[in-house]
């Protein structure tokens, strides 16, 4: 089975993020979380998709479905995927990495992952090529 791992804070504070609005990051958090469940719906085992979040556990709205959710607590969100990529590796499964920080991308890579774009991302959901 194919695993998505998704650097989800990248994805909501994309795009004129501007930390002095938290209101804000939360409404992009849950629509584009409720985006995202809705697009995964399909994949009845065939793949699945864990979303990252930096920082404590907080709510995200849900139940999501297609979505498992994950904060990083005191961590940082990129070293529990990277330690998720390895950890998979590891058992002989590889990972796909979701994100547009090139830091990220460029060690998911050297751990072996592929790495998409979000973009890629939801166009491959939307054609059910995930």
């Amino acid at each position: 089975m194919r695993t998505y791992l998704v650097d989800g804070s990248n994805a909501v504070r994309r795009h004129d993020y501007d930390p002095r609005f938290p209101a804000v990051e939360e409404r992009r958090t849950l629509t584009w979380l409720s985006r995202l469940d809705r697009l995964s719906g399909g994949a009845l085992g065939k793949f699945q998709v864990e979303v990252f979040f930096d920082g404590r556990a907080r709510d995200v709205g849900g139940p999501y479905a297609g979505l498992r959710i994950r904060f990083s607590a005191e961590a940082r969100a990129d070293d529990m995927i990277l330690g998720v990529v390895r950890l998979l590796g590891f058992s002989g499964r590889g990972a796909v990495v979701v994100t547009e920080d090139g830091a990220l991308a460029d060690e998911a890579r050297s751990e072996g992952a592929r790495v998409l774009r979000f973009s890629e991302f939801e166009d491959r959901l939307r054609s059910r090529k995930a």
